[in-house]
């Protein structure tokens, strides 16, 4: 597992028309043993509440096992508690 694990979370503005689409998109970005990038993915959470908690458990899970997670949402990151808790040390 990597050390210096990095977390970015960017809060976004609402659209022209005021609506958004998603909860949060998160980019994956995990690492070989030389500290090169090896695989990067990124997804789409749903704004409800299976979305909610699939986006705490695998961003919390990713940074946990060493990956770098970017966040944009266009919620305060106090709206994932179990995130701003592990991130906000």
């Amino acid at each position: 597992m990597r050390d210096d694990v990095q977390f970015v979370y960017c809060k976004m503005e609402s659209t022209q028309n005021g609506e958004i689409d998603a909860l949060a998109l998160a980019r994956f970005t995990s690492y070989d043993p030389d500290n090169r990038a090896l695989a990067v993915e990124q997804v789409t959470y749903q704004d409800d509440e299976a979305g909610h908690t699939q986006f705490q458990s695998q961003v919390t899970s990713a940074l946990h096992f060493g990956i770098d997670v970017a966040v944009i949402s266009p919620y305060d990151l106090d709206y994932f508690p179990l995130v701003e808790r592990i991130t906000c040390k």
